[in-house]
Protein backbone atom coordinates (compact mmCIF):
# COMPACT_ATOMS: atom_id res chain seq x y z
CA UNK A 1 0.00 0.00 0.00
CA UNK A 2 1.08 3.13 -1.20
CA UNK A 3 3.12 5.61 1.38
CA UNK A 4 1.62 9.17 2.44
CA UNK A 5 4.53 10.45 0.83
CA UNK A 6 3.87 8.48 -2.61
CA UNK A 7 0.35 9.47 -2.50
CA UNK A 8 0.88 13.32 -1.82
CA UNK A 9 4.33 13.02 -4.65
CA UNK A 10 1.49 11.86 -7.05
CA UNK A 11 -0.80 14.45 -6.22
CA UNK A 12 1.91 17.04 -6.90
CA UNK A 13 3.21 15.63 -10.07
CA UNK A 14 -0.83 15.19 -11.21
CA UNK A 15 -1.31 19.25 -10.38
CA UNK A 16 2.18 20.32 -12.16
CA UNK A 17 1.02 18.69 -15.08
CA UNK A 18 -2.29 20.14 -14.96
CA UNK A 19 -0.96 23.71 -14.51
CA UNK A 20 1.48 22.79 -17.11
CA UNK A 21 -0.91 21.83 -19.56
CA UNK A 22 -3.54 25.03 -18.47
CA UNK A 23 -0.63 27.55 -19.06
CA UNK A 24 0.39 25.81 -22.36
CA UNK A 25 -3.14 26.61 -23.30
CA UNK A 26 -3.05 29.87 -22.29
CA UNK A 27 0.30 30.25 -24.38
CA UNK A 28 -0.64 28.29 -27.32
CA UNK A 29 0.16 30.76 -29.79
CA UNK A 30 3.34 31.73 -28.79
CA UNK A 31 4.02 28.12 -28.97
CA UNK A 32 2.28 27.82 -32.24
CA UNK A 33 5.03 30.76 -33.45
CA UNK A 34 7.96 28.87 -31.66
CA UNK A 35 7.17 25.71 -33.62
CA UNK A 36 6.61 27.72 -36.73
CA UNK A 37 10.25 29.44 -36.03
CA UNK A 38 11.79 26.19 -35.70
CA UNK A 39 10.37 25.27 -38.94
CA UNK A 40 11.99 28.09 -40.56
CA UNK A 41 15.15 27.31 -38.92
CA UNK A 42 15.26 23.44 -40.64
CA UNK A 43 14.47 25.44 -43.44
CA UNK A 44 17.39 27.65 -43.15
CA UNK A 45 19.55 24.97 -41.79
CA UNK A 46 18.46 22.54 -44.85
CA UNK A 47 19.63 25.51 -47.36
CA UNK A 48 22.56 26.63 -45.73
CA UNK A 49 24.35 22.76 -45.76
CA UNK A 50 24.51 22.74 -49.56
CA UNK A 51 26.11 26.74 -49.90
CA UNK A 52 28.67 25.77 -47.15
CA UNK A 53 30.57 22.88 -49.03
CA UNK A 54 29.94 25.27 -52.30
CA UNK A 55 31.41 27.89 -50.71
CA UNK A 56 33.84 26.59 -48.07
CA UNK A 57 31.70 28.81 -45.93
CA UNK A 58 31.52 27.83 -42.03
CA UNK A 59 28.05 26.09 -41.41
CA UNK A 60 26.98 27.96 -38.33
CA UNK A 61 27.86 31.21 -40.16
CA UNK A 62 26.36 30.36 -43.58
CA UNK A 63 22.51 30.78 -42.37
CA UNK A 64 22.82 34.82 -42.59
CA UNK A 65 24.12 34.96 -46.39
CA UNK A 66 21.67 32.06 -47.20
CA UNK A 67 18.59 34.30 -44.94
CA UNK A 68 19.89 36.83 -46.69
CA UNK A 69 19.30 35.95 -50.20
CA UNK A 70 16.01 34.48 -49.14
CA UNK A 71 14.05 37.42 -47.56
CA UNK A 72 16.61 39.23 -49.84
CA UNK A 73 15.02 37.70 -53.32
CA UNK A 74 11.47 37.52 -51.61
CA UNK A 75 11.68 41.21 -50.91
CA UNK A 76 13.06 41.70 -54.32
CA UNK A 77 10.39 39.23 -56.23
CA UNK A 78 7.69 41.80 -54.60
CA UNK A 79 9.07 44.89 -55.53
CA UNK A 80 9.46 44.04 -58.79
CA UNK A 81 5.67 41.62 -58.41
CA UNK A 82 4.00 43.67 -56.30
CA UNK A 83 2.34 46.36 -58.01
CA UNK A 84 1.07 43.71 -60.24
CA UNK A 85 -0.09 41.26 -57.56
CA UNK A 86 -1.62 44.42 -55.79
CA UNK A 87 -3.90 45.18 -58.50
CA UNK A 88 -4.67 41.40 -59.29
CA UNK A 89 -5.45 40.93 -55.77
CA UNK A 90 -7.70 43.93 -55.52
CA UNK A 91 -9.45 43.31 -59.20
CA UNK A 92 -10.48 39.77 -57.72
CA UNK A 93 -11.91 41.02 -54.28
CA UNK A 94 -13.90 43.49 -56.47
CA UNK A 95 -15.04 40.83 -59.09
CA UNK A 96 -15.88 37.83 -56.54
CA UNK A 97 -19.44 39.46 -55.00
CA UNK A 98 -20.08 39.79 -58.97
CA UNK A 99 -19.20 36.22 -59.83
CA UNK A 100 -20.92 35.22 -56.91
CA UNK A 101 -24.57 36.69 -58.07
CA UNK A 102 -23.86 35.65 -61.44
CA UNK A 103 -23.09 32.07 -60.20
CA UNK A 104 -26.40 32.23 -58.37
CA UNK A 105 -28.35 33.50 -61.33
CA UNK A 106 -26.91 30.98 -63.72
CA UNK A 107 -27.90 28.70 -61.87
CA UNK A 108 -31.46 29.76 -60.47
CA UNK A 109 -29.68 29.61 -56.52
CA UNK A 110 -30.95 33.51 -55.59
CA UNK A 111 -30.90 34.07 -51.96
CA UNK A 112 -28.31 30.80 -51.52
CA UNK A 113 -25.51 32.72 -50.25
CA UNK A 114 -27.65 33.61 -47.13
CA UNK A 115 -29.50 30.73 -46.91
CA UNK A 116 -26.40 29.24 -46.48
CA UNK A 117 -24.68 31.77 -43.84
CA UNK A 118 -28.30 31.37 -42.04
CA UNK A 119 -28.28 27.41 -42.08
CA UNK A 120 -24.31 27.57 -41.09
CA UNK A 121 -24.91 29.87 -38.47
CA UNK A 122 -28.03 27.99 -36.76
CA UNK A 123 -26.21 24.15 -36.94
CA UNK A 124 -22.71 25.23 -36.02
CA UNK A 125 -22.35 28.44 -34.11
CA UNK A 126 -19.08 27.68 -33.41
CA UNK A 127 -18.07 29.18 -36.46
CA UNK A 128 -18.44 32.81 -34.66
CA UNK A 129 -14.48 31.80 -33.14
CA UNK A 130 -13.55 30.78 -36.61
CA UNK A 131 -14.80 34.11 -38.39
CA UNK A 132 -13.63 36.34 -34.82
CA UNK A 133 -10.11 35.14 -35.74
CA UNK A 134 -10.15 35.17 -39.56
CA UNK A 135 -11.24 39.19 -38.99
CA UNK A 136 -8.57 39.73 -36.09
CA UNK A 137 -5.93 38.27 -38.76
CA UNK A 138 -7.43 40.20 -41.08
CA UNK A 139 -7.57 43.35 -39.44
CA UNK A 140 -5.02 43.63 -36.88
CA UNK A 141 -2.10 44.21 -39.26
CA UNK A 142 0.47 45.09 -36.77
CA UNK A 143 -0.18 42.08 -34.82
CA UNK A 144 -0.06 39.97 -38.13
CA UNK A 145 3.15 41.65 -38.59
CA UNK A 146 4.89 41.47 -35.45
CA UNK A 147 4.12 37.71 -35.95
CA UNK A 148 5.86 37.22 -38.98
CA UNK A 149 8.94 39.12 -37.59
CA UNK A 150 9.30 36.99 -34.43
CA UNK A 151 8.90 33.90 -36.49
CA UNK A 152 11.68 34.99 -38.85
CA UNK A 153 13.87 35.95 -36.72
CA UNK A 154 13.48 33.24 -34.13
CA UNK A 155 14.11 31.12 -37.17
CA UNK A 156 17.09 32.59 -37.31
CA UNK A 157 18.41 32.34 -33.74
CA UNK A 158 17.71 28.52 -34.19
CA UNK A 159 19.43 28.11 -37.17
CA UNK A 160 22.50 29.39 -35.98
CA UNK A 161 22.72 27.67 -33.06
CA UNK A 162 21.00 24.13 -32.84
CA UNK A 163 23.07 22.85 -30.80
CA UNK A 164 22.54 25.19 -28.01
CA UNK A 165 18.75 24.87 -27.63
CA UNK A 166 18.81 20.94 -28.66
CA UNK A 167 21.06 20.88 -25.01
CA UNK A 168 18.88 23.06 -23.27
CA UNK A 169 15.76 21.27 -24.16
CA UNK A 170 17.81 17.69 -23.90
CA UNK A 171 18.69 19.16 -19.82
CA UNK A 172 14.90 19.03 -19.09
CA UNK A 173 15.11 15.20 -19.08
CA UNK A 174 16.98 12.67 -16.64
CA UNK A 175 20.53 12.06 -18.17
CA UNK A 176 19.71 8.32 -18.44
CA UNK A 177 16.82 9.15 -21.13
CA UNK A 178 18.57 11.94 -22.92
CA UNK A 179 20.52 9.42 -25.76
CA UNK A 180 16.76 8.03 -26.39
CA UNK A 181 15.63 11.61 -26.29
CA UNK A 182 18.03 13.06 -28.77
CA UNK A 183 17.81 10.57 -30.81
CA UNK A 184 13.65 11.25 -31.35
CA UNK A 185 14.82 14.64 -31.95
CA UNK A 186 17.16 13.72 -34.96
CA UNK A 187 14.29 11.74 -36.37
CA UNK A 188 11.57 14.23 -36.11
CA UNK A 189 14.35 17.05 -37.27
CA UNK A 190 14.94 14.84 -40.49
CA UNK A 191 11.10 14.12 -41.05
CA UNK A 192 9.81 17.96 -40.91
CA UNK A 193 13.39 18.79 -42.95
CA UNK A 194 12.24 16.36 -45.59
CA UNK A 195 8.55 17.56 -45.41
CA UNK A 196 9.47 21.12 -45.64
CA UNK A 197 11.65 20.24 -48.93
CA UNK A 198 8.70 18.66 -50.66
CA UNK A 199 6.00 21.12 -49.65
CA UNK A 200 7.81 24.15 -50.80
CA UNK A 201 9.00 22.41 -54.59
CA UNK A 202 5.09 21.12 -54.37
CA UNK A 203 3.79 24.76 -53.74
CA UNK A 204 6.40 26.35 -56.91
CA UNK A 205 5.05 23.49 -59.38
CA UNK A 206 1.73 24.15 -58.79
CA UNK A 207 1.75 27.46 -58.86
CA UNK A 208 3.15 27.65 -61.63
CA UNK A 209 1.45 25.07 -63.47
CA UNK A 210 -1.61 27.06 -62.23
CA UNK A 211 -0.38 30.01 -63.71
CA UNK A 212 0.09 28.73 -67.15
CA UNK A 213 -3.17 26.84 -66.80
CA UNK A 214 -5.26 29.75 -66.35
CA UNK A 215 -3.35 32.12 -68.24
CA UNK A 216 -4.26 29.87 -71.57
CA UNK A 217 -7.63 29.95 -70.35
CA UNK A 218 -7.66 33.23 -70.28
CA UNK A 219 -8.93 34.16 -66.67
CA UNK A 220 -8.47 37.39 -65.48
CA UNK A 221 -5.91 37.58 -62.57
CA UNK A 222 -4.19 34.73 -63.05
CA UNK A 223 -0.86 35.84 -60.98
CA UNK A 224 -3.49 36.46 -58.08
CA UNK A 225 -4.99 33.61 -58.40
CA UNK A 226 -1.79 31.52 -58.96
CA UNK A 227 0.12 32.58 -56.30
CA UNK A 228 -3.10 31.92 -53.61
CA UNK A 229 -2.83 28.27 -55.15
CA UNK A 230 0.75 27.70 -54.59
CA UNK A 231 0.27 29.46 -51.11
CA UNK A 232 -3.10 27.26 -50.35
CA UNK A 233 -1.30 23.80 -51.48
CA UNK A 234 0.78 23.68 -47.74
CA UNK A 235 -3.19 22.72 -46.39
CA UNK A 236 -3.93 19.66 -48.23
CA UNK A 237 -7.13 18.34 -49.34
CA UNK A 238 -8.87 22.29 -48.00
CA UNK A 239 -6.29 23.92 -49.66
CA UNK A 240 -6.60 22.99 -53.55
CA UNK A 241 -10.32 23.65 -52.63
CA UNK A 242 -10.19 26.83 -51.13
CA UNK A 243 -7.81 28.35 -53.64
CA UNK A 244 -10.01 26.44 -57.10
CA UNK A 245 -13.11 27.99 -55.76
CA UNK A 246 -12.61 31.64 -56.87
CA UNK A 247 -10.85 31.14 -59.80
CA UNK A 248 -13.82 28.57 -61.02
CA UNK A 249 -16.43 31.58 -59.92
CA UNK A 250 -14.53 34.27 -61.52
CA UNK A 251 -14.33 31.68 -64.74
CA UNK A 252 -18.17 31.40 -64.84
CA UNK A 253 -18.62 35.18 -65.54
CA UNK A 254 -16.98 34.60 -68.61
CA UNK A 255 -19.08 31.69 -69.78
CA UNK A 256 -19.53 28.39 -68.69
CA UNK A 257 -17.04 26.68 -71.31
CA UNK A 258 -14.42 28.88 -69.56
CA UNK A 259 -15.63 27.77 -66.19
CA UNK A 260 -15.39 24.07 -67.05
CA UNK A 261 -11.62 24.63 -68.61
CA UNK A 262 -10.69 26.60 -65.24
CA UNK A 263 -11.91 23.65 -63.35
CA UNK A 264 -10.03 21.41 -65.51
CA UNK A 265 -6.95 23.25 -64.86
CA UNK A 266 -7.51 23.00 -61.31
CA UNK A 267 -7.76 19.20 -61.39
CA UNK A 268 -5.15 18.21 -63.91
CA UNK A 269 -2.89 20.53 -61.55
CA UNK A 270 -3.98 18.72 -58.28
CA UNK A 271 -3.77 15.35 -60.07
CA UNK A 272 -0.48 16.16 -61.16
CA UNK A 273 0.79 17.25 -57.96
CA UNK A 274 -0.95 14.08 -55.64
CA UNK A 275 -0.16 11.19 -57.96
CA UNK A 276 3.38 12.27 -59.44
CA UNK A 277 4.88 15.28 -57.97
CA UNK A 278 4.05 14.30 -54.43
CA UNK A 279 5.08 10.60 -54.54
CA UNK A 280 8.78 11.80 -55.80
CA UNK A 281 9.06 14.07 -53.35
CA UNK A 282 8.03 12.35 -50.18
CA UNK A 283 9.30 9.16 -50.48
CA UNK A 284 11.66 9.84 -47.46
CA UNK A 285 9.11 11.72 -45.74
CA UNK A 286 6.43 10.35 -43.15
CA UNK A 287 3.77 8.88 -45.38
CA UNK A 288 0.46 10.40 -43.65
CA UNK A 289 -2.40 8.57 -44.81
CA UNK A 290 -5.42 11.29 -46.15
CA UNK A 291 -8.23 10.67 -43.65
CA UNK A 292 -5.39 11.42 -41.08
CA UNK A 293 -4.22 14.40 -42.54
CA UNK A 294 -7.76 15.98 -43.51
CA UNK A 295 -8.86 15.18 -39.66
CA UNK A 296 -5.87 17.12 -38.19
CA UNK A 297 -6.29 20.10 -40.16
CA UNK A 298 -10.39 20.05 -39.38
CA UNK A 299 -8.88 19.60 -35.11
CA UNK A 300 -6.09 21.76 -35.16
CA UNK A 301 -7.88 24.65 -36.61
CA UNK A 302 -10.90 24.32 -34.16
CA UNK A 303 -8.45 24.53 -31.90
CA UNK A 304 -5.94 27.06 -32.57
CA UNK A 305 -7.91 28.98 -35.12
CA UNK A 306 -6.26 29.98 -38.69
CA UNK A 307 -2.71 29.35 -37.38
CA UNK A 308 -3.87 25.67 -36.44
CA UNK A 309 -4.99 24.94 -39.83
CA UNK A 310 -1.30 26.53 -41.58
CA UNK A 311 0.42 24.38 -39.25
CA UNK A 312 -1.60 21.32 -39.02
CA UNK A 313 -0.02 19.39 -41.09
CA UNK A 314 3.73 19.56 -39.73
CA UNK A 315 2.44 19.07 -36.46
CA UNK A 316 0.82 16.03 -37.88
CA UNK A 317 4.20 14.87 -39.06
CA UNK A 318 5.91 15.66 -35.83
CA UNK A 319 3.54 13.70 -34.00
CA UNK A 320 4.05 10.55 -36.81
CA UNK A 321 7.79 11.35 -36.30
CA UNK A 322 7.82 11.43 -32.15
CA UNK A 323 5.84 8.06 -32.50
CA UNK A 324 8.20 6.45 -35.23
CA UNK A 325 11.46 7.47 -33.16
CA UNK A 326 9.83 6.25 -29.65
CA UNK A 327 9.49 2.65 -31.23
CA UNK A 328 11.54 0.13 -29.82
CA UNK A 329 13.74 -0.63 -31.97
CA UNK A 330 13.33 2.84 -34.15
CA UNK A 331 16.14 3.94 -36.46
CA UNK A 332 18.25 0.23 -36.42
CA UNK A 333 18.91 -0.81 -39.40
Amino acid sequence: MASDRQVARRVAIACIVIALAYLSYKIYDVILQVFAAILVSLALHALAEPFARLTRFPERYAVFPVALLVFGGLGLALYLFGATIQVQVAQLLDELPAAWGAFEQRFHLEGLGDDLLKRAEAAAPSSDTLLSAVQGLTSNVFQVVLGVFLVVVGGIYFAVSPDLYRRMFLSLWPSSERESVDHRLATVSEDLRHFLKAQLIAMVVVGVLTFVGLTIVGVPSALALALFAGLAEFVPMIGPVMAAAPAVLIALTMGMDTGLWTLLVFVVVQQAESNIITPLLQQRMVSLPPAVTLFAVVAFGNIFGALGVVLATPLTVLAFAAFKGSRPGAGES
